[in-house]
C-alpha cells in the first residue's frame, strides 16, 4: 500500500494527500482559537460540518499556487475549495460505508516517510513531537488524519484499478502517436506597420479598452511580523545545556558500538518444571566443551535449540540492545571480543553467548559539535514559545482590530510598513501571494487587521492597510503611443492575413503551393516524416499540422497558422503514414496501455464522485 500512494504522488489522489497532509503544516491555522463555537458551517455533509475556515484555508492554499497569475475570480476560487473539500467528505463518508480499513502499520509507515518528521533522511521522534505540539495536534489526531487519507486511497484505487482497455483503443493510440506526415509550408513573415491613425479611432481605442489603461489597486501595509528565528536568538543557553543535550542527541553525531554475536540455546519447557534443570545441566556440559577448546561454531550447530541460527554456527548477527531481552543485553554488553558467557536464563531458555566481531563506538566530540548543538537546542525551545506567541498574536490582533501597536507591544516586537503594491506583486513580505491576498480582502481594506498570515512554519504575521489606491484611468495622453504600437500590430497582422487568404486562393484554384509561394515572393520549406514531437518546427505549426484533414484525392488542403513571433504559414499536408501497432516496441505498448487505463480510471472515477455528490445529502449555506 505504501508504495501504491508513492506511484500515485502525482496523480488524482495528490490533492488529497496535499489538503489532509500538507495543509496542517504549510498554513499554521492560528486563527482557529479564535473560534466561540458559535460559528454557522459552510456546508453539512451527511452529518459533518466544514467550517468557514476549513474552507478560506483551502482557498489560501490554491492561491498560494496561483503566484504570477494576473487574473483569478475570488469568489470562484473560494466555491471551487468549498466544492473541494465536499467531494472530499463525500468521497470519506462512501470509504468508510464501505467497511474500508487501514492497519495502524501502514500508518506509521506514511508518517515515518513524511520529510516533515525526518533528520538526515530517518524518522525523528523528537521531532514528530515538537512538531505537532507546535500544530496543537496530538500524534492520535494526526495519525486520524493520515488514516482518512489512506482510507479515501483506498477506495480511489478501488475504481481506478477497475478500468481497462481493448487491444483496439491501444492501437488506435500508437497509429496517432507515431503518425509521420510530410508537409510543404511557405512563411509570410509579419512587417512592420507605419500608418498614421488619427486622433479619433486612437480616443475610440482608448474608451473601447479603457480597463487595459488602468493604474491597478494598490495598498500600503504596516505589520508585526512573528520570526522564529528571531525567537531562537534570545534562548540563553548554558554549558550545562549544551552537554546534557549533546548526550541525548549522541546518535546524530556517530555511531554507538555495535557487537556481532552468536549464541547457543537449549531452550525449557515451562509447562514441565523439570525442563528448567534438565536444561541448565546441558548448557553447562555444552559450556565445558567449549572451555576444552571445541570451536563454538560447530557446537552450536550440533548442539543449539534454535534452528534458525543453528545452521550458521549460532550467528544473530550484529544486534541492538532493544531487539534483545535484558539479561541477554545485559550479559552480550559486557562481554569482550571472542568471550563465552555464562548461561543466561530468558524466557526461551539458557543461552550462551559469544562476542564474534566488536566495532566501537564513534562520535563528534562534544566541542566539535558545540556551535550546531546551540542552534538546535534554541531553535527547540523557540518552537514551543512560536506557538505561545503565535496565540498571544492572535488574541491580540483580534482583541484589538483597529490597530497593531497593542500586538507589536505584547511580543516586544516593531510595525513595520512595506508598500504600494498591487494585489498581483509586490517587494518584502508582500511578495508572498498569501501577505497581498490578505492585505486585499474585504476586511482588512475596510480597516481591521489581518487574521494571522503564516510564511512556512516559522513565520507568522498580523498586518493591517496603512493607505490604499483605488484602480484608477490612465489619462490617454500617457498611453497614446502605447495605443498607436497597438493599431500599428493589428495593422501588421490583418496586412499578413490578407496575404495569407490570396495564398489559400492561389492553391484553391490550382496551383501548387510552392509555384504559389514564389509568385507572392514569399520563402517554401518542407518537412518530411514530421512526428508530433519534432522540435525543427514551430509548436503552433506543428499542432495545426497535426490538426490538419489528409489530402483528399491525393489533393494537398492549404491550411494556415500564425505563429508565436506574429509571423503567418500556409501549409499543405502532402501524405500521412500512420504509427505501426502490432510490430511495436513491448515498453511502448505497455506504455500506451497504461496511459489509456489512467485515464480511463480517472475518468470514471471523476464521474462516479460527481454522481455521488448528485445523490449525497448536502447543505450548503447560502452566500450572502
Amino acid at each position: 500500500m505504501l508504495q501504491a500512494i508513492r506511484d500515485r504522488a502525482h496523480g488524482i489522489f495528490a490533492w488529497i494527500m496535499l489538503l489532509v497532509i500538507g495543509v496542517p503544516f504549510a498554513l499554521w491555522g492560528i486563527q482557529n482559537y479564535l473560534d466561540t463555537g458559535k460559528e454557522q458551517p459552510a456546508a453539512v455533509v451527511g452529518g459533518h460540518e466544514i467550517m468557514d475556515r476549513d474552507v478560506s484555508r483551502a482557498y489560501e492554499q490554491t492561491l498560494a499556487s496561483l503566484v504570477g497569475v494576473a487574473d483569478y475570480d475570488e469568489k470562484q476560487l473560494k466555491h471551487e475549495a468549498l466544492e473541494r473539500l465536499i467531494r472530499e467528505e463525500i468521497i470519506f463518508q462512501n470509504a468508510d460505508d464501505k467497511a474500508l480499513a487501514v492497519s495502524d502499520a501502514d500508518v506509521r509507515g506514511v508518517i515515518a516517510t513524511l520529510p516533515y518528521f525526518q533528520t538526515d533522511g530517518k524518522f525523528d521522534k523528537e521531532k514528530y513531537k515538537v512538531i505537532l505540539a507546535s500544530q496543537g495536534m496530538t500524534s492520535n489526531q494526526f495519525a486520524a488524519q493520515i488514516r482518512r487519507a489512506l482510507l479515501m486511497e483506498q477506495f480511489q484505487r478501488s475504481i481506478l484499478g477497475s478500468a481497462f482497455v481493448t487491444k483496439d483503443q491501444v492501437d488506435a493510440l500508437l497509429r496517432l502517436k507515431n503518425q509521420e506526415r510530410d508537409l510543404v509550408y511557405a512563411t509570410i513573415p509579419l512587417k512592420p506597420s507605419t500608418k498614421t491613425f488619427p486622433d479619433a479611432e486612437i480616443a475610440a481605442y482608448y474608451r473601447e479598452h479603457l480597463p487595459d489603461f488602468s493604474n491597478p489597486e494598490k495598498v500600503s501595509i504596516e505589520y508585526v511580523n512573528l520570526s522564529l528565528d528571531d525567537i531562537a536568538k534570545t534562548v540563553e543557553v548554558t554549558e550545562q545545556d549544551l552537554r546534557t543535550f549533546y548526550e541525548e542527541q549522541k546518535a546524530n553525531f556517530g555511531t554507538p558500538e555495535r557487537r556481532k554475536l552468536s549464541h547457543i540455546l537449549i531452550p525449557v519447557d515451562t509447562a514441565k518444571p523439570e525442563s528448567d534443570q534438565a536444561a541448565l545441566e546441558k548448557i553447562d556440559a555444552i559450556r565445558e566443551r567449549l572451555n576444552k577448546g571445541e570451536d563454538f561454531a560447530t557446537v552450536a550447530k550440533e548442539t543449539s535449540g534454535d534452528p534458525v541460527s543453528a545452521r550458521v554456527g549460532g550467528d544473530l548477527g550484529f544486534m541492538n540492545k532493544d531487539a534483545m531481552e535484558p539479561n541477554f543485553a545485559k550479559a552480550a554488553l559486557v562481554l569482550k571480543q571472542g568471550e563465552v558467557s555464562a548461561p543466561v536464563k530468558t524466557s526461551f531458555g539458557y543461552h550462551l553467548i559469544k562476542v564474534t566481531e566488536f566495532v566501537p563506538s564513534q562520535y563528534k566530540p562534544f566541542d566539535e559539535v558545540k556551535d550546531e548543538l546551540r542552534k538546535t537546542f534554541q531553535h527547540n525551545v523557540a518552537e514551543n514559545k512560536f506557538y505561545d506567541l503565535g496565540q498571544t498574536l492572535t488574541e491580540q490582533a483580534f482583541e484589538h482590530p483597529d490597530s497593531l501597536e497593542a500586538a507589536a507591544k505584547a511580543l516586544n516586537l516593531k510595525v513595520e510598513q512595506v508598500g504600494p503594491f498591487t494585489r498581483d506583486a509586490g517587494e518584502g513580505v508582500a511578495s508572498e501571494a498569501s501577505v497581498r491576498a490578505a492585505a486585499f480582502t474585504e476586511e482588512v481594506l475596510n480597516g481591521k487587521n489581518s487574521d494571522p498570515v503564516e510564511l512556512g512554519n516559522e513565520k507568522a504575521l498580523v498586518l493591517r492597510v496603512k493607505e490604499h489606491q483605488p484602480a484608477s484611468d490612465k489619462p490617454l495622453a500617457e498611453v497614446k503611443e502605447a495605443i498607436v504600437a497597438k493599431l500599428r500590430d493589428q495593422d501588421a497582422r490583418k496586412e499578413a492575413a490578407q496575404k495569407v487568404q490570396e495564398l489559400v486562393k492561389l492553391v484553391r484554384d490550382g496551383k501548387s503551393l510552392e509555384d504559389a509561394a514564389k509568385t507572392m515572393n514569399f520563402a517554401v520549406a518542407k518537412g518530411a516524416a514530421v512526428r508530433r514531437n519534432d522540435p525543427k518546427l514551430d509548436p503552433a505549426l506543428l499542432s495545426a499540422l497535426f490538426k490538419a484533414p489528409r489530402p483528399v484525392d491525393g489533393k494537398p488542403v492549404p491550411e494556415s497558422a500564425e505563429l508565436k513571433n506574429g509571423d503567418q504559414v500556409v501549409f499543405a499536408v502532402l501524405s500521412v503514414k500512420d504509427g505501426p501497432t502490432g510490430g511495436t516496441d513491448a515498453k511502448e505498448l505497455e506504455s500506451a496501455r497504461e496511459f489509456l487505463s489512467n485515464t480511463e480510471g480517472q475518468r470514471e472515477f471523476a464521474s462516479f464522485v460527481g454522481r455521488l455528490r448528485e445523490i449525497a445529502h448536502v447543505q450548503v449555506k447560502p452566500e450572502s
